[in-house]
């Protein structure tokens, strides 16, 4: 979960320093990672580093009183695995007698033994971290040649990783290698740059041929070019991918945090999906890049939908939505789940997964599984150059923009909506008359004015959470749709209030959970499915006798609600649960984010977490 950034400027050095690009290309990646960072170089026959604790702006103070001036570096942002923040466990590591230094994102897995074992031979380490372990098995092997070095090395290895590393021998040398970890070199042949970064968007507003490295492939950068080789030491052919990546304005402008902006952003990102994936013609919905034929849909026999946080409560929903619409046997699995058990696949099951990043560990070895059992796979993704896409035979893009704050919101509500719209392709192909898909359509259109007319009552959640604030605990209730839109509802909150919430089916909280019940404890209720919000209100009852305070959102007009709830927040009225999820979900974020904010917490950038999710 780790950001990689490295150059190498083979023009005049005068024109690019290598420090300042990888400073730059550091505050692309932060949202991978911000416990620590650090930067390195070759001067004078010398590695020379800077490393802090901290975010990367606190690096950047660190290194502009040195004035350093570098042709090639590596740099790192850092989540922390093994080892906790500190200097000491910051990247770039390096072996005992400093000859090199080098950046790592993953996990090794047998970096205990392979530790142990270097400590039998007299070498001395200086961080908690399997990334120094990597460094001195390096140098163990490295014998004047950097391929064979890379080659013994990184075959000991278990565990995904990619890495980025130089040695003072050879200054103006790059190693990088990757395995199961996202890693991509871009070459910009106007400057004479090489790039190297955990993800394309550190690219932004540059054209580059580009290499995305495969399993266990090996590069070697220098100022003569790429050479790729594979595990073993082979010369490998290249072929490069032309990338255009389109700066992309991601100022929080009028708005204090890039969370807030992002919830704003959903009325207008909703429509354009809406507009641009619906078949006004066939009462549909267009996906280009999806290649199942109507044929190989009619034959689907079941649908498994894989991912990990927000984008699991996303497939939640769907299930639903797919069994009910189409009538497909579906179910959402946790992807780290999935990918080590051992489900039912056939030729006619179709797999859907789901990452706002494309990048997620867990989804990805799940779409693995998938693909080696044969499965028809579709990706829904918001990144367009990611792993996860150039997996899938079959992609349907989010186009929601980039998400900066760590915390989903847009990217949520609009991976619900692809796949609401999914569900409504699907139906139409098994299930649904046109009269049945128009009404669907419909009911979609409804959905980016129903999410703007929440944003409207922001005032009246704003002033809840105020008084909701002194709550350390919180359920979350609901019933059918709304359970999955609780569990993301309290997911929020947790995220960047650092609170306990949990959510739950209403239905179930005699079974257990009714025993933490007391006034410490609030319960929100998401009164947002018609059919069984009487049987939800006899739950608040059971609540409410037992002296839990209540918060209810709730669709206007629910004033009987006023006899059970200490607050009503009233709500637009959605005509069905699909449009519900959105109008529930906005309203809910809007109220985590103004519990965080009471609370003065970092909401963009909360502790612990991470954006892209790239280690198990």
């Amino acid at each position: 979960m780790c950001g990689i950034f490295a150059h190498l400027n083979f023009g005049e050095l005068k024109e690019r320093n290598s420090v300042d690009v990888c400073m730059e290309g550091l505050r692309q990646l932060e949202y991978r990672g911000y416990d620590s960072a650090g930067i390195a170089g070759i001067k004078d026959g010398q590695i020379c580093s800077i490393k802090s604790v901290g975010k990367v702006s606190t690096l950047d103070e660190a290194v502009k009183p040195q004035q350093l001036q570098f042709r090639l570096a590596i740099a790192h942002t850092r989540w922390a695995t093994h080892g906790r923040a500190c200097e000491a466990n910051a990247h770039p590591q390096f072996d005992q007698d400093h000859r090199l230094a080098l950046v790592h994102n993953g996990i090794i897995e047998n970096y205990a033994k392979i530790k142990q074992t270097l400590v039998k031979k007299g070498v001395t380490f200086s961080s908690e971290t399997d990334t120094e372990t990597i460094a001195q098995l390096f140098a163990h092997h490295y014998k004047e040649n950097l391929l064979k070095a890379a080659v013994n090395t990184f075959s000991e290895l278990d565990g995904a990783f990619s890495v980025a590393l130089i040695h003072k021998d050879h200054p103006d040398q790059i190693v990088v290698s990757s395995r199961d970890a996202p890693l991509v070199i871009g070459i910009n042949d106007q400057t004479n740059e090489i790039f190297v970064s955990s993800d394309t968007n550190a690219f932004t507003g540059q054209s580059l041929r580009v290499l995305f490295l495969k399993k266990d492939e090996i590069a070697l950068l220098s100022p003569d070019g790429i050479e790729l080789y594979n595990k073993k030491g082979k010369a490998l052919d290249i072929t490069f991918e032309e990338l255009c990546v389109e700066e992309c304005q991601t100022a929080t402008g009028e708005f204090d945090h890039y969370m807030l902006k992002e919830i704003y952003d959903q009325p207008l990102v909703l429509k354009e999906i809406i507009h641009s994936q619906s078949d006004e013609t066939n009462h549909s919905a267009l996906f280009e890049q999806l290649v199942l034929t109507p044929k190989q849909i009619k034959n689907v026999d079941q649908i498994l939908i894989v991912a990990c946080g927000s984008s699991l409560h996303a497939g939640y929903l769907a299930a639903n939505m797919i069994e009910t619409a189409a009538r497909i046997p579906t179910r959402a699995e946790i992807a780290s789940e999935f990918r080590y058990s051992d489900p039912i696949i056939t030729k006619n099951t179709l797999v859907i997964a789901i990452s706002q990043s494309g990048e997620t560990a867990d989804t990805l070895a799940a779409c693995e599984l998938a693909i080696d059992r044969g499965a028809h796979l579709v990706a829904i993704c918001n990144v367009k150059h990611s792993t996860l896409v150039r997996m899938a035979p079959s992609t349907i893009l989010l186009n929601a923009g980039p998400e900066i704050s760590v915390c989903s919101t847009k990217a949520f509500t609009s991976q619900v909506c692809v796949l609401q719209l999914l569900t409504l392709y699907l139906a139409r192909i098994r299930t649904f008359g046109a009269s049945e898909g128009r009404e669907f359509l419909r009911k979609c259109e409804a959905i980016p004015h129903l999410a703007q007319e929440v944003l409207k009552r922001a005032g009246s959640i704003a002033s809840l959470a105020e008084k909701y604030a002194r709550f350390t605990k919180f359920f979350y209730l609901g019933r059918q749709q709304m359970y999955p839109t609780c569990l993301e509802a309290a997911l929020k909150l947790k995220e960047i209030t650092y609170l306990q919430a949990s959510g739950l089916p209403a239905g179930e909280m005699k079974h257990g959970a009714i025993a933490l019940i007391d006034e410490s404890l609030a319960t929100i209720a998401l009164c947002g499915n018609h059919v069984t919000n009487d049987k939800l209100f006899s739950n608040l009852m059971e609540i409410k006798a037992r002296g839990g305070p209540i918060l209810a959102f709730a669709p206007d007009g629910s004033e009987s609600l006023q006899q059970v709830a200490d607050d009503v927040l009233y709500l637009p009225i959605g005509e069905s649960d699909e449009q519900n999820i959105y109008i529930y979900s906005i309203a809910t974020q809007l109220f985590a984010y103004y519990v965080a904010k009471n609370l003065g917490t970092n909401i963009d950038q909360p502790r612990n977490l991470a954006k892209s999710v790239t280690v198990e």
